[in-house]
């Protein structure tokens, strides 16, 4: 936690590229249980009625009928486990329905068992911490509003390198501690 999951899919999510290459762009925070009719409900609040979907009886039917002629972006942040873990594959069928290419699914979690089971045709990417030297530039922006320690507190450079160590370069903790 904290090693910025979330803040590197927003980044990529709200890119203007991004955005003019998926017309339809769905954002869930799961939390918890990945529970397959919570994230059928919250596809089909974030995608547009279509002509036809009356006929759609079940959710699954509706959102697949909804995205059968979209490339969409969906994003399942934060996966801390499946509470049915057939639901990520019926989830795959659903969506795997539609006709149109190049459609993506991020998701982020902190479990490995998580990122194993669904990936798909990427290996997980896993995110480590900041680099030392980026870790120090933020800690001091947090700490003193500054890249730089002021003159007047050089006295508190070692004190602050040793608790930088102990953060691993989080930069939720940085932010916390600074």
């Amino acid at each position: 936690g904290g090693v910025g999951k979330t803040t590197l899919i927003q980044h990529i999510y709200n890119n203007q590229q991004v955005q003019n290459h998926f017309p339809v762009r769905i954002w869930i925070c799961v939390s918890f249980n990945f529970n397959l009719g919570k994230v059928l409900e919250q596809i089909k609040r974030y995608t547009t009625s279509v002509e036809g979907e009356n006929e759609c009886v079940r959710p699954e039917e509706l959102v697949e009928h909804r995205l059968k002629h979209q490339r969409f972006l969906l994003v399942l942040d934060d996966i801390w486990q499946f509470t049915d873990v057939d639901d990520w594959k019926k989830l795959l069928l659903i969506l795997n329905k539609s006709q149109e290419k190049g459609s993506v699914i991020l998701v982020t979690t902190r479990q490995k068992e998580i990122a194993d089971r669904v990936k798909e045709t990427e290996e997980p990417k896993e995110l480590d911490g900041l680099e030392r030297g980026e870790f120090r530039k933020l800690f001091l922006v947090y700490v003193f509003d500054a890249e730089q320690y002021p003159r007047d507190k050089l006295h508190l450079l070692d004190t602050g390198d040793e608790i930088m160590g102990k953060l691993k370069g989080s930069p939720l903790a940085a932010s916390t501690v600074g």
